[in-house]
This record gives structure tokens, C-alpha cells and sequence, in this order.
């Protein structure tokens, strides 16, 4: 199940008040991760997560709900795909870890209660 979508913002404020003038969104969590401000927009069955990030990225990512993270890694090891970054337990305590698509794209699995990666 999708979980959110990701931009990468280079001015979070203009960006969020952007997003919540023109889509049907609310501030819902902010947090700071590998020094990185993050910000989730909820909507109706969406989350968009602003990334500020002063560089050149990717423009956006996508991340699916999982139970376990750790169960999603070992069932993709099972099919030969590896991730490129992760796993994580983050501030809030979901966990999380990154893979690339065939073009470059990020595809995150995110588990947003226990289990843990652990």
C-alpha cells in the first residue's frame, strides 16, 4: 500500500504552504533525520514528504507500508535485489530502507509500527 511520496524542497516553508494551498493537506509531522528536515502533508488517503535538501537529488521517491521492514529486506534478498541504503530506525520509531529502481528512482519500504528492523 502506498504510504507517501517524496519531494525534495530547497525552501520548506514556501514549499508547504504551496502544497497546502493547492491540495487538500495539513501539516501532520515534522522531524530532523541524518540532519535533514522532514515534513508530512496528509491528505485523504495520501502523504506527501517535503525533504529539504540544498543539493542536486532526485526529485522525488516513493514509499510503500510494510509490516516488517526486515521481512520486505529478506524477501527481496530472496529475488536477488539488494537495498542501497538502510536499514533505519528513525526518531519516531518507524523503520525504514531504500532501494533503486531500473532509472535511478527511489523506492522506499516504510513500517510505521513494531516490529522493528530489529
Amino acid at each position: 500500500m502506498l504510504h507517501h511520496v517524496g519531494i525534495y524542497v530547497s525552501d520548506m516553508k514556501r514549499s508547504s504552504e504551496f502544497y497546502e494551498l493547492i491540495l487538500p493537506v495539513t501539516a501532520k509531522e515534522k522531524l530532523t533525520w541524518n540532519d535533514t528536515e522532514l515534513l508530512f502533508l496528509k491528505g485523504e488517503g495520501f502523504q506527501i514528504e517535503l525533504i529539504h535538501a540544498a543539493f542536486d537529488h532526485a526529485a522525488t521517491h516513493i514509499a510503500f507500508s510494510v509490516t516488517s521492514v526486515t521481512e520486505k529486506i529478506n524477501e527481496l534478498k530472496q529475488a536477488g535485489v539488494t537495498p542501497i541504503e538502510g536499514p533505519y530506525e528513525l526518531p519516531n520509531g518507524w523503520s525504514t530502507v531504500f532501494y533503486e529502481g531500473p532509472d535511478d528512482e527511489e523506492i522506499e519500504f516504510i513500517c510505521t509500527t513494531k516490529p522493528s528492523i530489529r
